[in-house]
């Protein structure tokens, strides 16, 4: 049996999941701070249930609840239950400012019981946050395989191995000469992470082209997390719908921009706010929008989720450079540990695109956001410039103006390139010469009303270029991209869409 949840309700689902086990209860979560995920623990330590966690250590919780959590922690430790904290780091932290050198790079989520094996991307919080989880009900071969996986966490980073956590530093080390792959970035001035810190994987240990089953993933070890994503997303004939709490990589925003172009239907939940990336985010979603990729957030967004026509996935991966993973030289790759769900079940398929849309269409159109973020520019531009003082409603109306020319010109650009690439192509040219790229702007142009050769001559005059129109006019006739009636030029659509 299979259950697919969509909602802000996913833990109490998974604490009635966790107080039907009769055996055991293994969890490996990034963060463990919900009283109630406590108290079922408590209880079933007093049933003689066995509680094993991987987590991270005390000092990656927040420090206005840092006391109250390792409490806890330590009571249900007293009552028999076994703690693993997970210590290793991966990656350079100076780019960025959160969380340096305290919250670790294990990122995954997921728990199995002798009941259920259960997938989510919510940690066990306080907060009552948007997130999906998925459930495999009695089915043993699935909870074989979530045991295996938590035995294997246990193993890479836990399990004493020659004076150190677990046997990475070897696997590393036997792939790699590299010593300086362990040293402490020049931030971290806590001798803390001295013998838990990794820069960087040997590309040999994190595998490529890896093929998509129903199965749950560990990354970077059982496949690179953005390598599967993307053929998710490209294995998808009619759509994908995605969720994601961060969204701030270029590289995947390009992606789903070429999906979108041979077709495929996406739309986005994701959070509205980056705070180190906000600037690159707002202009990639500028230019997902024009793309007509639809976007919406909703203050409470935390779950990372994909839905296709063909899979679902239900991870812990968010759309950005650490938690997908990147390389850095064609030796070495970058990733945090992600936990990574596949499901290819055709119910649940139609259960999670059901709950999906219904969350979509009640949550807020992303442009609105934007222009909220330039309002305040809008009205000083108007006090400053003009002496003039407004309303919030003017500043609201204006804002929304200025994005959506913003996202048309955009859509300009796009427009012109994809007409430009079908020219190269009718042409069997890869390379775009001036003379290309003046009859692409012709021709997109025509494929907004007809125009006679004043009017072609008037709007490519902006160029401020020689420019033989005459020339390019009868090439595109003689292609049969164009015809001439009367004294206009309109475009012949289907050869050029042929």
């Amino acid at each position: 049996m299979k259950i697919f949840e969509f909602s802000t309700n996913v833990i109490d689902r998974i604490v009635n999941e966790l107080d039907d086990a009769e055996e055991y209860i293994r969890i490996a979560v990034f963060q463990i701070h919900n009283q109630e995920v406590f108290k079922v623990l408590n209880n079933k330590l007093n049933e003689g249930v066995k509680v094993e966690i991987l987590t991270l250590p005390y000092d990656s919780i927040n420090e206005d609840i840092q006391v109250e959590v390792t409490a806890l922690f330590q009571n249900i430790e007293r009552n028999g239950a076994k703690l693993y904290f997970c210590k290793w780091n991966v990656g350079d932290p100076e780019r960025t400012t959160t969380a340096v050198g305290r919250w670790y790079s294990f990122h995954g989520k997921f728990i199995v019981t002798d009941k259920s094996s259960i997938a989510l991307s919510a940690n066990f919080t306080q907060t009552q946050e948007l997130d999906a989880v998925v459930i495999f009900k009695n089915e043993p071969d699935k909870i074989e395989e979530y045991n295996r996986k938590f035995d294997e966490l246990i193993d890479l980073f836990i399990s004493e191995n020659s004076g150190y956590n677990g046997t990475i530093r070897q696997e590393i080390i036997e792939s790699s000469d590299n010593s300086s792959l362990f040293e402490l970035p020049r931030v971290i001035g806590t001798e803390t992470h001295r013998n838990h810190w990794i820069r960087h994987y040997p590309s040999s240990l994190c595998p490529t082209n890896v093929p998509i089953d129903d199965k749950l993933y560990l990354t970077p070890f059982d496949c690179r997390g953005r390598d599967i994503f993307t053929s998710i997303i490209y294995s998808a004939s009619e759509f994908a719908y995605i969720s994601a709490e961060s969204f701030t990589d270029m590289e995947f925003s390009s992606f789903l921009i070429k999906m979108r172009l041979k077709g495929l239907d996406i739309k986005i939940l994701s959070g509205a706010t980056s705070m180190d990336f906000q600037d690159r985010m707002n202009n990639m979603l500028r230019e997902l929008l024009s793309q007509n990729i639809g976007i919406r957030t909703t203050e409470d967004i935390h779950a990372k989720l994909i839905v296709t026509d063909k899979h679902l996935v239900v991870s812990s991966v968010n759309l950005n450079k650490m938690n997908l993973g990147f390389n850095i030289t064609s030796k070495y790759w970058r990733e945090n540990t992600e936990s990574i769900s596949v499901c290819s079940d055709t119910e649940i398929l139609e259960q999670a695109k059901t709950q999906y849309l219904a969350i979509y269409d009640e949550s807020i159109d992303i442009e609105n956001k934007l222009a909220e973020k330039i309002e305040s520019f809008v009205g000083d531009m108007l006090t400053s410039k003009f002496e003039l003082r407004s309303k919030k409603e003017v500043k609201t109306l204006f804002a929304r103006l200025i994005i959506r020319k913003e996202i048309d010109a955009r859509k300009f650009v796009f427009e012109v390139g994809k007409i430009t690439a079908k020219l190269m192509k009718i042409f069997n040219k890869n390379m775009v010469e001036k003379n290309d790229f003046i009859s692409a702007l012709i021709l997109y142009y025509l494929s907004e009303r007809k125009h006679d050769f004043n009017d072609l001559n008037e709007k490519l005059n902006i160029l401020n270029t020689d420019i033989n129109l005459n020339d390019l006019l009868t090439r595109l006739l003689d292609k049969n991209l164009i015809e001439k009636t009367d004294d206009f030029y309109k475009l012949k659509l289907d050869s050029l869409l042929g």
